[in-house]
């Protein structure tokens, strides 16, 4: 009797946990179709957040930690892309608990790597560097070279911004060597120009203008393989430029910004830097020729016209003082004064204080008497708060390698205190806990067996619905055919030979008989008619029909037309299709449809134009469509242009892009044909 409410209880026991299994795994399954759901690039940002975030609550439910730090991870990046800084800050913190929790190095280490990210963007460095140099740490320990060369780089940035040169100049060259041990990739290329012209920039600081002429020219060199390269390489030259302008080289300088100043078409790409080199090119030209006071006046105005009529204060603050000193130099300290208090203005705006200290130097120059004075004072006062600011950040920072060292070393230190607690009480509770583990991963195992029994007899299933629905079809379509035959062949036949034989009996000529011969002939033709009509439709197969041009046009006619966008489509017709791969096709569709979402997303466009061509075994396919366009060379590329990328390297194609602002979008993909 005990022995049967034993066995009895066992089963119910075994009974639970297995719906409880399946209750977990239904659960998961319904996460991780909402995780994909939030990825559909066709929804709109809100849907995808809150598809994301529910899978996210789903996970909470669960209470599978690693469930929910991908969940978690997963909303990150849509924060991360629809530029929501201030959840992507929140969401991360909780990522680098679960992350520490899970002891997922990989994960903590890209938490530290948002985290830093995320207060850069809140303008706290000292909070950004903090991060950012855990995530080195542990970058480092992973042996992730690409995460940490590019961390460094971060990291230099934000020293070089708070003057600590010598600081970021170290991380710098560390960072510049992991990228450069890297295989070559496009990604590897920016960085390492990056690094290069930070290094110039750090070198210009010092003074050191030969080391950042250096600097430069290497940049150049890695510029020149870059994709689209024309701001990279232009800048790189304007930099050379400045410094053999302060080390007196004086006509290369100015073969260098006329060269860059004659380029019309640079003012859309940059015009800051444009203005830049407009600015430089009357610097050398005023060194070179003093008393050419009129060219270079015009220079100057010419350059100021530009970024006056952009209303660009970037470019203001590159040529406002070097205006302002010229018309000071020349005694008109009217002019002189109108032009430094513009840049002032703008400096104080960007908080761009090297401006904001000259500009209160030439003022003093052109104030008289007290007002004068006072510029002077506020000139001394804020350079003095600067040199404290910097020792105090230089510190700072210092402090906070250190501190995150010792605290490092302090928790390996009780790492090992812990270890050995553990070891001796494992061994003292040796023999219960190894029967727990014993039974426990048995019971483990049953489990996973069971899931993994249970995900192989759905997908025998899902193949075998497949495999059904593909014999009903085949069934369906031989019998239409058959059915048509039987039609066509006989009974149609027979009642064709039916009117004939009711043809032959209108010879006896009763009025009453040709009359009903009559209507009975017109009945049969009716008939005839209609089954002829029913044999064509039967014998008609709507897939056979179906190409992939149909069910592009298809999918071009539902996209404008939910995006409320006009259309013009053009197909080269020597493109033959039908012998075309599956699996270039499907990435031929992803892409058009990725492309269409982003202009509607991005472009503010009312006409988006398509076209197939074929020339040389490749086809070309462009997508232009009439919207406000972009700088290609400023924007950072997201998830969408990511994707496309992807997709062309899948197809081993190519994908170029061009736009202008307020001048549209025209992406080019070329597909080989083979």
């Amino acid at each position: 009797m005990k022995k049967n409410i034993f066995v009895l209880l066992s089963f119910f026991s075994v009974l639970f946990l297995t719906a409880q299994s399946i209750e977990q795994q239904v659960q998961l399954d319904s996460i991780i179709k909402l995780r994909k759901l939030s990825n559909n690039v066709e929804l709109s940002s809100d849907e995808r957040i809150r598809l994301a975030s529910l899978a996210v609550e789903h996970s909470k439910k669960l209470s599978i930690d690693s469930t929910l730090l991908k969940s978690n991870w997963n909303l990150t990046g849509l924060y991360l892309n629809f530029d929501m800084n201030i959840p992507f800050g929140e969401i991360n913190k909780s990522n680098l608990e679960l992350a520490k929790k899970l002891k997922d190095t990989t994960y903590i280490a890209l938490t530290y790597q948002n985290l830093g990210w995320y207060h850069l963007t809140q303008i706290k460095n000292d909070s950004a560097y903090y991060y950012y140099y855990n995530a080195v740490k542990i970058f480092d320990r992973i042996g992730d070279v690409r995460n940490k060369g590019e961390t460094l780089f971060n990291m230099a940035n934000i020293q070089e911004t708070e003057r600590d040169y010598i600081g970021s100049e170290k991380n710098a060259i560390e960072g510049l060597k992991l990228i450069r041990s890297l295989p070559t990739s496009e990604r590897g290329l920016i960085y390492t120009y990056d690094l290069l012209n930070l290094l110039a920039v750090i070198s210009v600081r010092l003074e050191n203008y030969d080391q950042a002429i250096d600097y430069q020219t290497q940049a150049l060199k890695v510029g020149e393989d870059i994709e689209d390269n024309l701001w990279y390489l232009t800048n790189s030259k304007n930099n050379i430029g400045y410094s053999l302008l302060q080390i007196g080289k004086y006509n290369e300088a100015l073969k260098i910004f006329i060269e860059i100043s004659q380029n019309k078409e640079f003012i859309e790409l940059d015009p800051s830097l444009y203005v830049m080199a407009k600015g430089n090119e009357a610097l050398a030209k005023i060194k070179l020729q003093p008393d050419n006071k009129k060219e270079v006046e015009r220079i100057f105005l010419e350059a100021f016209k530009v970024t006056d009529s952009l209303d660009d204060p970037y470019g203001l603050l590159h040529i406002g003082n070097d205006i302002a000193e010229f018309y000071l130099d020349n005694n008109n300290t009217d002019l002189a004064e109108f032009y430094t208090k513009k840049t002032l203005n703008a400096a104080r705006e960007i908080n761009l204080t090297e401006e904001i200290l000259r500009s209160l130097k030439i003022l003093s120059f052109t104030e008289e008497g007290e007002k004068g004075k006072e510029y002077l004072y506020e000139h001394i006062k804020l350079n003095d708060s600067l040199l404290k600011n910097e020792r105090a950040i230089r510190d700072k920072f210092a402090r906070i390698e250190y501190e995150t060292d010792q605290l490092e070393e302090d928790n390996e230190q009780l790492s090992r205190q812990t270890l050995i607690l553990t070891i001796v009480t494992i061994a003292l509770l040796f023999s219960i806990v190894f029967i727990y583990i014993i039974i426990t991963q048995r019971a483990r195992n049953r489990k996973l067996q069971f899931i993994q029994k249970q995900q192989e007899a759905n997908e025998e299933i899902y193949n075998l619905m497949l495999a059904q629905q593909d014999k009903i079809e085949e069934g369906r379509t031989h019998e239409k055919k058959r059915i048509s035959e039987e039609l066509h062949d006989g009974i149609l036949g027979k009642l064709f030979g039916t009117r004939l034989s009711l043809d032959s009996l209108n010879l006896v000529q009763t009025e009453e008989a040709a009359k009903n011969r009559s209507h009975y002939i017109d009945q049969l033709k009716t008939i005839e008619t209609e089954i002829r009509k029913i044999s064509h439709d039967l014998n008609s197969d709507f897939v056979s029909d179906s190409s992939f041009i149909d069910i592009i046009k298809a999918l071009i006619e539902t996209q404008t037309t939910a995006y409320n966008l006009e259309f013009e489509f053009s197909n080269d017709d020597t493109i033959d299709w039908e012998e075309m791969p599956n699996k270039t096709k499907i990435h031929i569709y992803r892409m058009l449809q990725e492309t269409m979402q982003n202009i509607y997303k991005h472009a503010n466009a009312s006409l988006v134009k398509i076209s197939f061509q074929l020339k040389n075994n490749v086809i070309l396919c462009a997508i232009e469509d009439n919207g406000s366009g972009f700088n290609v060379n400023k924007a950072r590329k997201g998830i969408g242009l990511k994707n496309i990328d992807s997709r062309v390297k899948e197809i081993e194609g190519k994908a170029e892009i061009f736009s202008k602002i307020d001048s549209g979008t025209t992406i080019k993909i070329f597909i080989p044909v083979k």
